[in-house]
């Protein structure tokens, strides 16, 4: 599935932002026009970024990112309700993904184990970041970008800055 391609997200001439998808079924189907009569081209999970720029109405059209740096491809349409727009608000500045192995990683009240635990984040998911506090912990961000709280930098790998 080309939902893959999306995971990296570089800078390009179609004036793509990004967004994170967001369905209750569990993913959202890319269509090859604007509408649910077109025909479904591919499929993205919940909680997936996305490189999108305006379609036709409430459709957006969704791009591939190339690793190389070259241009985007157009992949098809995605309804602009199944889309979350991160606002710029907070310190956030990175998109991470949780890379654990027991399931989920913790989300602590600060850095370090010995702070409660403030909310859990399954492995494989996409979380808004910033930098590293003392280099061993990033601080966590909803996804409208409002602090949450820190988890280890050793559970999170980060991707590519998105484009804003």
């Amino acid at each position: 599935m080309l939902f893959v391609a999306f995971m990296v997200m570089l800078p390009c001439a179609a004036q793509t932002r990004f967004g994170l998808v967001k369905d209750e079924d569990g993913y959202t189907n890319i269509r090859k026009g604007p509408g649910t009569n077109y025909e479904i081209v591919d499929q993205v999970p919940d909680g997936m970024f996305i490189n999108f720029a305006p379609g036709k109405g409430n459709w957006y059209k969704v791009y591939t990112s190339y690793t190389d740096g070259s241009e985007q491809e157009m992949t098809g349409y995605i309804h602009s309700s199944k889309v979350v727009v991160p606002k710029r608000q907070g310190a956030w500045k990175e998109v991470g993904m949780v890379k654990d192995e027991d399931g989920y990683t913790n989300i602590r009240k600060g850095p370090g184990t010995k702070y409660a635990i403030v909310g859990k984040v399954r492995d494989g998911s996409y979380i808004l970041i910033s930098g590293d506090y003392d280099a061993t912990w990033y601080k966590v961000y909803t996804q409208q970008g409002v602090f949450r709280g820190y988890m280890s930098a050793r559970k999170v790998m980060k991707l590519e800055s998105p484009q804003f």
